[in-house]
């Protein structure tokens, strides 16, 4: 099963997200917007896993050691690559809950790779995908929106396609202290 490790958000952040997304969308001429239901942080992708290796997993999510915090996520931008577009919504790297987030990253990929699961070596760059494969004919111009999210937990998350549609399913939840 494909798997990943997230920060999830309560309907109220989402809602505020949704509507940056929604000025995305209607600036695209196309686009793969992320359903709200989706909306996330990526901690660890950790991609085709078997299943056998989930009670590792949730092992690891136990080991971590962080208190809850605050993320003001106030950018906005993309990432190209081949020609595509991945817009997204960004943590302000001053915030004072960046350096516990990235203390949590670091967590869970020194674990993973202990247990043998390879992990993506890239800097973390804490960020929610409002949008993939966006094309546009005009500039893009978003708000600058400041979204304050408590992290006060992590998730395993299942992806799976269910009848045509990416759906991500909790398979276990980790409080932080």
């Amino acid at each position: 099963m494909r798997l990943f490790i997230a920060v999830n958000f309560a309907d109220e952040i989402k809602t505020r997200i949704v509507k940056l997304q929604t000025q995305l969308r209607s600036q695209s001429l196309r686009g793969n917007f992320s359903r709200r239901e989706n909306l996330h942080i990526t901690m660890a992708f950790l991609g085709e896993t078997p299943e056998e290796k989930i009670q590792c997993l949730f092992q690891i999510m136990e080991e971590i050691q962080s208190p809850s915090f605050d993320i003001v996520f106030s950018r906005t931008g993309c990432f190209t690559h081949s020609r595509k577009e991945l817009w997204w919504i960004g943590a302000e790297p001053d915030c004072a809950g960046v350096p516990l987030l990235n203390s949590i990253h670091d967590q869970l990929l020194d674990h993973l790779e202990k247990e043998g699961f390879t992990v993506d070596k890239r800097p973390f760059n804490a960020h929610i995908t409002l949008g993939r494969e966006v094309s546009h004919k005009d500039p893009i111009i978003l708000d600058n929106p400041v979204i304050t999210v408590r992290v006060d937990h992590i998730s395993l998350m299942k992806s799976e396609n269910i009848r045509g549609v990416l759906t991500y399913t909790e398979l276990h939840r980790r409080q932080l202290l």
